[in-house]
C-alpha cells in the first residue's frame, strides 16, 4: 500500500532546496513557501504524501505510552477524564493511553491526512486548529509530532490553551528531533534544552515545564518526554 507514496515523498525530498528551510542556532524549520508565500496547500499535500508512506510505521510502543501514563496519573489530582493525542496516525497512542490510566478516560487522537478516519477513535484535524470547546478543556495532551509544525510558536500556544488547570502538556523528543533531521516532512528541528526553553517562553501565560524523564527507548536510543504543567 505505502510503496506509492514512499516513491513520491521521496520525489519531493529531492526537490528540497537550501532556501526552503529557516536555519537558526539551536532549530531548524522548513518554510513551504510557493511563488514568495506560505503555502498551506504544499504543506498540507506533503504531510499527508508523508503519513501514507510511513501508515504501517509506529515510532513509540506500548511501554513507552505506558510509562507516561503512570508518571501522569502520580502527578494528577483525580482522575483524568480527557486527553487528545496529536498526530497519532494509526492511532495506537490513544487507544494505549486509555488502556493504562484506565477509568472512564476519554481519550481520542488526531491526523491530518484522510486516512485518519481508518483508525479508532481518530478525527482528521489540522493540529494547530482549535475548536472553541477544547479551550481549558484537556487533562493532558501528547504529541510525538511535532515535529511537523510549519509554526512551533503557534502550536504549543494552542496546545496549552487547550489544558485545564490541572492539565499537562507531553512532548517527547529523542534523537530524530534535533536541527540536523529536518526535511520537507518532518519540518521542524530543536533540541531538547531549546525546546524546554521556547515552551518556557512563549507559553508563559499558561504554565512551565516542571519535569522531563525518560520515558524508554526508539532503535536502542532513548526517547525523553517533557512535562509541561498548566497553571493553576
Amino acid at each position: 500500500m505505502s510503496t506509492g507514496w514512499h516513491k513520491k515523498l521521496r520525489s519531493i525530498q529531492r526537490t528540497a532546496q537550501a532556501d526552503d528551510f529557516i536555519e537558526e542556532d539551536d532549530y531548524k524549520l522548513a518554510t513551504y513557501i510557493s511563488n514568495g508565500e506560505f503555502s498551506y496547500e504544499k504543506y498540507k499535500e506533503i504531510q499527508t504524501i508523508g503519513n501514507k508512506a510511513k501508515i504501517e510505521n509506529q515510532w513509540v510502543g506500548e511501554k513507552h505510552i505506558k510509562i507516561l501514563a503512570k508518571h501522569l496519573c502520580d502527578r494528577h489530582p483525580g482522575p483524568i477524564k480527557y486527553g487528545v493525542c496529536h498526530g497519532t496516525r494509526r492511532g495506537k497512542e490513544q487507544e494505549w493511553f486509555g488502556k493504562h490510566i484506565g477509568g472512564d478516560a476519554d481519550v481520542f487522537g488526531t491526523e491530518i491526512s484522510d486516512t485518519a478516519t481508518d483508525f479508532p477513535r481518530t478525527v482528521q484535524w489540522d493540529f494547530h486548529d482549535i475548536k472553541p470547546e477544547w479551550l481549558g478543556h484537556f487533562d493532558f495532551i501528547y504529541s510525538n509530532s511535532w515535529d511537523h509544525t510549519y509554526d512551533p510558536k503557534l502550536l504549543f500556544t494552542t496546545w496549552a490553551s487547550c489544558l485545564n488547570k490541572n492539565g499537562w502538556l507531553l512532548i517527547d523528543h529523542g534523537w530524530n528531533y534535533e536541527p540536523g533531521r529536518v526535511d520537507l516532512l518532518d519540518a521542524f528541528g530543536i533540541s531538547e534544552d531549546s525546546l524546554i526553553s521556547l515552551l518556557n517562553r512563549e507559553c508563559s501565560e499558561f504554565g512551565k515545564v516542571e519535569d522531563v524523564i525518560d520515558g524508554g527507548h526508539h532503535k536502542r536510543l532513548p526517547i525523553r518526554t517533557i512535562f509541561f504543567k498548566a497553571r493553576s
